[in-house]
């Protein structure tokens, strides 16, 4: 169902070099290349030893015998390793980003960011978000339909969890110039469907903080973003996951399909 192949390719103005890209293409969705950067950023309380937009963004995956892709990265505290599972039964690839202490003393604050994008699938570009689905507030809604000219930059918003937050307002992020939107994401899943409602992809963080959508000229994503692991001790082992789902149907097509994959899985 799945073609997967790793590629190092210049995207947007914010990586001068070329960075590694897993594209993904999908037997029934011809024309359709997404792309996958797994991850995006390694984050190590605040520090990133890893980022695609800067130095050397080469990743040398390899393939298990099994299928598996896998990326293992190297700093003096860490061992990072991400792995990438197809599962043709569910439409589904699981994600997971382990992250080993090497150190004698506990890293505190790990996160990465896992950047699913369509600038290379035509069908699935929402250029407004008239097709991008989440739930806020409780309920599902294509994400046009929030105040986005409230964001410095209204085509990239972020959504953080329920629950995580008192106040509702909006948090502008001028650095990259993006906002936090007042509305709170109920579910981790962030869709996009193709025209007319025939086809949709999603992706998901198992323990997710926040949901992000990218509508660049350049750059088209959709995230969802885990919660950090707070403290790691040395020796010890632990991981964020995630899941991309792809169904021949609307959001509420995917969103039965991610309830039927994650049911045992995510448990």
């Amino acid at each position: 169902m799945f073609k997967i192949q790793p590629r190092d390719r210049k995207y947007d103005a914010h990586r001068p070099k070329p960075c590694t890209v897993l594209t993904i293409a999908v037997d029934q969705w011809p024309g359709n290349e997404f792309g996958l950067w797994l991850p995006e950023v390694i984050d190590l309380n605040g520090a990133a030893p890893f980022a695609n937009w800067r130095g050397d963004a080469h990743q040398e995956w390899t393939r298990d015998a099994d299928g598996t892709w896998r990326w293992v990265h190297q700093s003096p505290s860490l061992t990072f390793q991400s792995t990438l599972t197809t599962d043709a039964a569910n439409a589904c690839l699981w994600y997971r980003h382990a992250f080993t202490n090497r150190s004698e003393a506990p890293l505190t604050n790990l996160n990465t960011a896992t950047c699913f994008h369509l600038v290379n699938a035509p069908q699935f570009i929402s250029i407004h978000a008239e097709r991008i689905w989440a739930c806020l507030d409780g309920r599902w809604a294509t994400t046009d339909r929030v105040p986005r000219h409230e964001s410095p930059d209204p085509r990239r918003v972020a959504f953080l969890r329920a629950g995580l937050r008192k106040e509702r307002t909006v948090v502008p992020n001028k650095g990259f110039p993006s906002a936090l939107m007042a509305e709170a994401a109920h579910h981790p899943l962030l869709i996009a469907e193709a025209f007319g409602g025939k086809a949709s992809i999603g992706i998901a963080a198992r323990n997710f903080e926040r949901l992000f959508n990218n509508n660049d000229c350049i750059l088209r994503c959709l995230h969802s973003e885990p919660m950090p692991i707070q403290s790691l001790d040395p020796g010890k082992t632990a991981a964020q996951e995630g899941a991309i789902l792809f169904a021949r149907g609307d959001h509420v097509a995917l969103l039965e399909q991610f309830d039927r994959a994650t049911k045992e899985r995510w448990a």
